[in-house]
């Protein structure tokens, strides 16, 4: 496809399942670490803070000032492990989409881990903007104020979705898609974006 008149009707830009596997693998692997981490920080602090109790046991308010940040690194450990199990339960249910969008004169389908099933009209896209997050090209899918309103919108109503929409993440509050996993270049993917809202959404400069 090299010029937009080339675009067919229905351009589909499908997902490189085993890059996405490798993807999530690696990024509970981080985040379990990082929990861990936190976990045997607060372990070491509490200890160090009950070991100077039993040295100095009328001395208790100095006990407390040392174990204090170990009780804060647990409480954060604590949620850390349990985002981490969200993640994971989140994937699981969502299972890998073989196809990341789905363009067509009426709108657009998409699937991502939080969104497993949308399908938004043109008017409900306020943007589409090519952005770096981790380090990772990611393409940032951001809906207009009235999305949810927009008729003919489906699957923002879903509890993974409203989680993610409820975050503001790089400026956009929206839905997010990995460049690496995608099968089409960005090049391409830009001019489906051009051809099927005459020019208004472009991800590329």
């Amino acid at each position: 496809m090299h010029q937009e008149r080339d675009v067919v009707p229905e351009f589909v830009v499908e997902i490189d399942a085993r890059t996405v596997a490798q993807g999530r693998k690696l990024i509970l692997r981080s985040r379990r670490t990082s929990a861990w981490t936190s976990s045997i920080a607060a372990g070491l602090i509490i200890g160090l803070g009950g070991g100077s109790a039993l040295a100095l046991p009328d001395n208790w308010p100095m006990m407390l000032l040392i174990a204090l940040p170990g009780l804060f690194l647990a409480l954060d450990a604590g949620r850390q492990f349990t985002a981490v199990r969200r993640l994971q339960e989140t994937w699981q249910r969502a299972g890998i989409p073989a196809v990341a969008m789905r363009f067509s004169a009426a709108g657009l389908h998409c699937s991502n881990e939080a969104a497993p099933a949308v399908f938004l009209p043109w008017p409900a896209i306020a943007g589409i903007h090519l952005k770096r997050r981790l380090g990772q090209p990611v393409l940032a899918l951001e809906l207009a104020p009235s999305a949810a309103a927009t008729p003919g919108v489906v699957g923002l109503d879903h509890p993974d979705v409203q989680r993610a929409l409820r975050k503001k993440t790089l400026g956009v509050r929206g839905l997010w898609f990995g460049v690496r996993p995608l099968r089409q270049p960005l090049e391409q993917i830009d001019r489906a974006f051009a051809h099927f809202t005459g020019g208004r959404l472009r991800c590329l400069p």
